[in-house]
């Protein structure tokens, strides 16, 4: 009679351990699809976030004053790039286009200045604010011109760089 009892106990705890487990995992499941989309939301909102520092720049109408802002604010970002395309004054180019990496590492990714996409390879450029700025500089950009600003996007799409196109 004794066994029975034990037996009757270990077989009622081990059903009480399965339903339990089994409850748990059906509500596990259940939250699923929520936990998801609570993860994207979430990243969602960080990225909209982290790009809200480039808003200024997207897709707008700057002068050329504030492409030396932008130089001064992404310094700190290595790897973070400034394209620039303005109207060249001396002889028979159009334009001239130049990169600058503010956070002083020296190169940037090639960049197809009519499309507004970067090309295969890295460029050199070791233009300063202080070459833009300059006016007697080969680079330097009139702070009363106008300029196109366009967000430019790597493969990850993150923001990578910022194209000043001359209007």
């Amino acid at each position: 009679m004794e066994n029975i009892a034990s037996f009757l106990k270990t077989t009622i705890s081990i059903l009480i351990t399965l339903a339990i487990i089994s409850s748990g995992l059906f509500l596990w499941g259940k939250t699923q699809p929520v936990v998801e989309l609570a993860n994207s939301q979430a990243a969602a909102q960080a990225r909209a976030l982290s790009e809200q520092q480039y808003s200024a720049f997207d897709n707008q109408l700057v002068s050329g004053s504030q492409i030396l802002t932008a130089y001064r604010r992404y310094e700190s970002q290595p790897g973070f790039c400034l394209y620039v395309q303005r109207p060249y004054v001396y002889g028979q180019e159009a334009y001239r286009e130049f990169s600058m990496n503010p956070s002083d590492e020296g190169s940037c990714r090639n960049f197809d200045y009519s499309s507004g996409e970067f090309k295969e390879g890295i460029s050199y450029s070791s233009w300063t604010d202080e070459d833009i700025s300059n006016a007697s500089g080969q680079v330097y950009v009139s702070p009363q011109s106008r300029y196109r600003a366009k967000l430019i996007k790597d493969k990850n799409e993150r923001i990578a760089a910022i194209y000043f196109q001359a209007q």
